[in-house]
């Protein structure tokens, strides 16, 4: 019986995070705020992999504000079967003025037309940036 309850708290935990992902994947998607001021750099690297899929690195860095507890995601509107990368949501949140930059990365099997979202938020604020490939 203990071993019964055990697992379906450990299964209510994994669907909880899950859930609270797809919130985020969500919010980001219906959101159309772009940020003007981004008080930190983001850049956005491309590579091809094949002739039908890329691999897409985002990095977050050099804080301009006092930047603890961040949370980031990046989604895109390309085809994919693979999760969209983010940090803070289902792991720890990150501190970019200890840690040394956010490093993002995934794949999309597309090659072109491609619009990028990336959510960052910190203690008191958020921040939606956008990219077009």
């Amino acid at each position: 019986m203990r071993k019964i309850l055990l697992l379906i708290c450990i299964l209510l935990v994994g669907c909880s995070k899950s859930t609270i992902y797809d919130t985020y994947v969500k919010n980001l998607k219906e959101n159309n705020n772009i940020s003007e001021k981004i008080p930190f750099d983001i850049e956005f690297y491309i590579d091809n992999v094949n002739e039908n899929r890329i691999i897409y690195q985002v990095i977050i860095d050099n804080p301009k504000i006092e930047t603890d507890n961040v949370t980031a995601l990046v989604i895109h509107d390309g085809e994919t079967n693979d999760i969209f990368p983010s940090v803070g949501i289902v792991d720890d949140k990150v501190d970019l003025n200890i840690d040394k930059g956010i490093i993002l990365l995934g794949y999309v099997d597309q090659t072109s037309n491609i619009n990028f979202k990336v959510l960052i938020e910190t203690n008191n604020n958020q921040y939606v940036y956008q990219y077009k490939y």
